[in-house]
């Protein structure tokens, strides 16, 4: 006898596609009815390994997406996850979302922070200093042209209004500035400047310090003979030295100099004394050449003649030197000059024997 189950499946498989998801369920159910059994669908597992499907290629119709990846590795989850502490298991936590960082712009700093954060260690820039070559300049000076009309438009110098005097210079060498157009309105000026400069006194005592301190005057007025005889005065009572200028760019060109010649006394000394020569030659040219109208020629030419110095001045002392008319450039004067000078006694003052 047919069992009409049997009939019932024949046609569902008929109408089912064995390709089909439905169609294994079905065949798995009709497995179990010929073998009687009545399980549940609980108790039976099915372990199926997971095909690897090769990916379809893709058609002109549908667009391909982008794939995007969701897949959370072994290593993320165990750094994300959370686990409770209830027994006797422990259920982890789904973890917390993260949110996307926002990318803000960096805080804008001033130039005074960049370089207070670049460099912590780093002091805050101090005002200029004056230097070894700055000249010194009281702010009472600010207005005075001689800063803008002279040699102290290329000299470095600098405001300082804790100087005693008007130009500082050096500690051995200062400068009082005086215009006679103004020492005429205000007589009391150059009292209250040189107070300040003796430091709240008047009175001079007798100086053993060397130091140097110009009263420096403008003469900008007419009739300037008398207040130079009482400045004059004032300055011998009260250890100045007066410098006299008639203009202010000639009293700014000599505040630059003394500053260049206090910068390099050994310079300022060699160039006043002169350059010595070294061989015997230039020594007797130096000497010769100082007596009137006696050039090098001349000179180069009473050395080629007469071989030595001696030999010269026996020549040149006769009182009949005409031999020296023989030497080319040697005229009546010149040898005139020569006897007079090498007549004359070796010491000075001392009367000459008739």
């Amino acid at each position: 006898m047919a069992n009409p189950n049997d009939s019932n499946n024949d046609k569902n498989t008929e109408n089912v596609d064995s390709s089909s998801f439905a169609s294994i369920l079905a065949g798995v159910k009709r497995m179990r009815d010929e073998h009687g059994g009545d399980f549940s669908e609980n108790d039976i597992t099915i372990q199926r390994k997971p095909q690897q499907q090769k990916p379809s290629p893709p058609t002109a119709s549908s667009p391909v997406k982008p794939i995007t990846n969701n897949i959370t590795t072994a290593r993320k989850v165990l750094e994300t996850q959370r686990a409770t502490l209830e027994k006797p298991t422990a259920k982890p936590v789904s973890p917390v979302p993260q949110q996307p960082k926002q990318s803000s712009p960096p805080p804008r700093l001033s130039s005074s922070n960049v370089s207070n954060q670049i460099r912590p260690g780093r002091l805050p820039q101090q005002p200029r200093s004056s230097g070894l070559s700055d000249i010194l300049v009281h702010k009472s000076q600010e207005k005075n042209p001689l800063l803008s009309e002279s040699m102290m438009k290329t000299t470095p110098w600098v405001f300082d209004g804790s100087i005693l005097s008007d130009y500082y210079i050096s500690p051995t060498f200062q400068i009082l500035f005086l215009s006679l157009k103004y020492h005429k309105l205000r007589p009391e000026y150059i009292w209250t400047r040189l107070k300040r400069l003796n430091k709240g006194s008047t009175i001079i005592e007798n100086r053993k310090d060397n130091n140097l301190r110009v009263l420096l005057v403008v003469v900008d007025i007419d009739s300037h003979q008398e207040v130079l005889r009482k400045l004059s005065d004032f300055c011998i009572k009260h250890d100045l030295s007066l410098v006299l200028a008639w203009s202010f760019e000639e009293a700014g060109n000599y505040i630059a100099l003394g500053k260049h010649l206090d910068n390099a006394p050994h310079q300022a000394k060699q160039s006043i004394r002169g350059f010595k020569g070294a061989d015997y030659s230039s020594n007797v040219v130096e000497a010769f050449t100082g007596i009137k109208s006696v050039n090098k020629t001349d000179v180069s030419n009473l050395l080629a003649n007469y071989k030595s110095v001696k030999e010269m001045v026996l020549q040149c002392s006769k009182h009949d030197n005409e031999m020296l008319g023989n030497i080319p450039g040697m005229g009546a004067v010149k040898r005139r000059n020569l006897k007079q000078v090498f007549s004359e006694p070796f010491i000075l003052n001392k009367v000459p024997k008739e």
